[in-house]
């Protein structure tokens, strides 16, 4: 099995699209380059901000053939195999091995509800259709309503050796430090997924964070780890807090729509929203931009 981390910043990648509402690949190895040359050494594909809910199989495929093309070969590409049948999660875990994703992470089922027990047989069998490549489990319970408890963690990741961390985007810190308690014996991740808690992730012993600001402000959301790593406490707590107040100016709107709206101010084309998705309104437009300008994170008119 190949050896990876996902130590420090990892960018959930967001999908842009062409004016046809087709993925636009060209577009979204433009912006890997963009976000590796910032210093991110790992990329997400096809995650909650890249909207994989709302891609088609062949989309999520397409992007990843795209990521392995755009990224150079120390950056780590993380594919999202998430599927709620299991001929497309089996398809997707071999569409991963074959275009040499570096590892495969899964959420757990949703819209139904699964006991402990569901899970671990769920996530054993993702672990063995993916033989021989690392797996992270990806704790998404507000999104899921099946959270990845402690025990079922540490089950699978006992029973598998290729169950290799763990990205925790629960919100709640005290899951975090749950999971730290329950693996502390085991060589295993943990990964905040958390935009306002990285660096207390950091300081309580994790390995790293995929967040989505770091594909729209890379600089600043590896400013975090770079400091963090260098000892510069105060620095990292500075990059933190504009972090924090970045991801509060995105949520007052419509947070998805608001990354990408703050990318086309930036000078990347990502296109118009994916339904169910709406567009943000002329009104919601002068606030993010607003909002951006009196942070500091783009130029005023």
């Amino acid at each position: 099995m190949k050896n990876i981390t996902l130590q420090g910043i990892t960018a959930p990648v967001l999908t842009p699209f062409c004016e046809n509402g087709e993925v636009n690949t060209e577009e979204y190895a433009r912006l890997i380059k963009y976000i590796t040359g910032c210093g991110i050494r790992g990329i997400f594909v096809g995650g909650t901000s890249g909207e994989f809910v709302n891609l088609r199989t062949e989309e999520r495929e397409r992007l990843l053939a795209a990521a392995k093309e755009a990224a150079e070969e120390e950056v780590t590409v993380l594919f999202n195999v998430t599927a709620m049948n299991e001929h497309e999660l089996y398809h997707m875990i071999e569409w991963a091995k074959k275009k040499g994703a570096d590892a495969v992470s899964v959420t757990a089922p949703y819209y139904h509800r699964y006991d402990e027990k569901a899970l671990c047989r769920y996530f054993g069998k993702v672990a063995e259709a993916a033989e021989g490549m690392p797996v992270y489990l990806y704790n998404m319970s507000g999104m899921t309503n099946n959270p990845i408890t402690p025990m079922v963690l540490k089950t699978v990741a006992e029973q598998h050796r290729n169950i290799c961390g763990v990205k925790d985007s629960s919100m709640d810190f005290m899951t975090l430090l749950n999971y730290q308690v329950a693996m502390e014996k085991m060589d295993f991740e943990l990964i905040t997924g958390n935009d306002a808690q990285v660096l207390p992730a950091l300081m309580a012993g994790a390995a790293g964070g995929i967040i989505a600001v770091a594909s729209v402000f890379p600089e600043l959301s590896f400013s975090i780890w770079s400091n963090f790593k260098e000892g510069n406490i105060e620095a990292a707590k500075a990059s933190q807090k504009t972090v924090l107040q970045i991801r509060e100016l995105f949520r007052s709107v419509m947070p998805t729509i608001a990354h990408k709206e703050a990318l086309k101010l930036k000078g990347f084309a990502m296109g118009p929203s994916r339904f169910p998705f709406r567009d943000l309104t002329e009104e919601e437009m002068r606030k993010l931009k607003r909002g951006l300008v009196n942070l500091g994170m783009i130029k005023g008119d």
